[in-house]
């Protein structure tokens, strides 16, 4: 019962902590779209992959660091694209290791295209107890680690072309419980929720060297707060991208706003290869008490088309 219980409690506290860590929120959402939509998929005339590896509140034991690795790509000589996510989080004991399958369908609309993506997705949740400091470590009730296999279904609409997009999604359709106690007469609240999100971007050109690249993103969850992304950036002879975010919302487990500024360097080396790196910076209390967020983004593109690759890759 102790265990039933202590799971329950760390379940509980890490899903609802920092942006509902059941999905990280990465900085540079525009280049790894597929996370959270899965209309994304084959939208760019390439072989798109991309690998983030995101490391948060560094300098404070258990904080959450974050992985993804994206792939996705047109189907030739189709409206169809598939795409395939392979995802690992860990906070303090508590660890997601997720793969997704994703498929996704276009219509023309005008100088524009339309997408709607469906995504299915397997969970392996695990607590690991030997992460834990228990005061009696003859404790039977700690002995071993929990876990459980969760699935999950995404679904989104996605309208772009290359100097816009505009998406609305939602993931954890199913809602799924952790199920970590393995109990199932216990009424635990650890679950996935729903979790709703809108995308837009537009790159406008400034002059023959420069463009702007402002977008937003807003996520939504039952019963938390809004959060929200407001990005820029500055594109300089299509290669070198500078900007700056703003990342807005409140926590619901610490006092005060809990709003970031991001700040965000990329740059795209020919049509085939980019780099990206961002850090975030928490504007309350919780700041001082840490090094900030360091994300990096590796980005790799192979032509699986006869038509040229656009360069750059805007999002």
């Amino acid at each position: 019962m102790k265990k039933i219980i202590f799971t329950t409690l760390i379940s509980t506290l890490f899903l609802c902590s920092a942006w509902a860590q059941q999905d990280a929120g990465f900085s540079q959402y525009f280049f790894n779209q597929l996370y959270i939509n899965p209309a994304y998929a084959g939208s760019k005339d390439a072989l798109v992959t991309t690998l983030v590896h995101r490391s948060q509140w560094v300098g404070v034991s258990g904080a959450p660091i974050t992985q993804s690795l994206t792939m996705h790509m047109p189907i030739p000589h189709t409206r169809a694209g598939v795409g395939l996510q392979v995802y690992n989080d860990k906070t303090g004991p508590l660890s997601n290791t997720a793969i997704q399958a994703t498929y996704s369908y276009y219509i023309p609309v005008g100088s524009f295209k339309l997408a709607y993506g469906l995504a299915g997705s397997l969970h392996n949740m695990r607590v690991n107890w030997d992460e834990i400091n228990i005061e009696d470590k003859t404790d039977q009730s700690f002995l071993g680690n929990s876990y459980s296999w969760v699935p999950d279904v995404s679904a989104g609409a996605y309208l772009y072309k290359e100097r816009f997009y505009a998406g609305i999604s939602a993931t954890h359709f199913l809602q799924s419980r952790l199920n970590l106690a393995n109990n199932s007469d216990i009424n635990n609240p650890a679950r996935f929720y729903r979790t709703y999100y809108f995308t837009t971007g537009i790159v406008l050109k400034v002059n023959d060297k420069v463009d702007f690249r402002p977008s937003i993103l807003v996520k939504g969850i039952k019963a938390s707060p809004i959060n929200m992304d407001l990005n820029a950036s500055f594109i300089f002879n299509q290669k070198f991208f500078i900007g700056a975010g703003f990342r807005t919302g409140k926590r619901i487990n610490i006092a005060g706003l809990d709003n970031q500024v991001i700040g965000i360097l990329e740059y795209q080396f020919n049509n085939s290869f980019r780099i990206g790196y961002s850090y975030d910076w928490y504007l309350n209390r919780t700041g001082k008490y840490n090094n900030g967020t360091h994300e990096v983004m590796i980005g790799f593109n192979i032509n699986v088309t006869k038509t040229k690759m656009s360069s750059p890759i805007f999002f």
